[in-house]
């Protein structure tokens, strides 16, 4: 036969409920409170100057329904006038995957504008070969009219 064994007890520290500081500090603020006590107030920088984003995180913001406009724009903006026929028809056919080859990840702005450069002009040549144009000839012109005049 044993003898009963006692619960453990546990004593936790009584720690009495925090208090506010002042109500009235509160609502007007951290830097009027350090105003009225003669201190200087924190500066907290509201306005930081961000880097622009990259071509990569451009690319995927085409994809995204509420950044592909903005996207479009910053794009249009950064890239040469010789690659922003081919930037357009990549967006609007939606073949981003043109896009996104040339913005490969860990290449320079420089690079990135290149590897373009090279995608636009050999989506120009198959364009080009694609479409051959047709030589204007005289019969094919649409004002003649051959019919009897009234």
């Amino acid at each position: 036969m044993m003898p009963p064994i006692p619960m453990p007890t546990f004593s936790l520290p009584f720690r009495p409920a925090r208090q506010p500081s002042s109500s009235i500090d509160e609502d007007r603020g951290p830097a009027a409170y350090a105003m009225e006590r003669g201190l200087e107030p924190l500066n907290y920088a509201t306005s930081r100057m961000r880097p622009p984003p990259s071509f990569r995180w451009l690319v995927k913001d085409l994809s995204r329904h509420r950044k592909a406009d903005q996207a479009r724009e910053l794009l249009e903006a950064r890239v040469p006038r010789a690659v922003i026929e081919w930037l357009r028809d990549s967006i609007n056919t939606g073949d981003l995957w043109r896009l996104r080859m040339a913005a490969r990840p860990g290449a320079s702005d420089d690079d990135v504008i290149a590897s373009m450069l090279t995608a636009a002009q050999m989506w120009e040549a198959e364009r080009q070969q694609v479409e051959p144009p047709e030589p204007e000839t005289p019969d094919d012109d649409p004002d003649d009219k051959k019919g009897p005049s009234p």
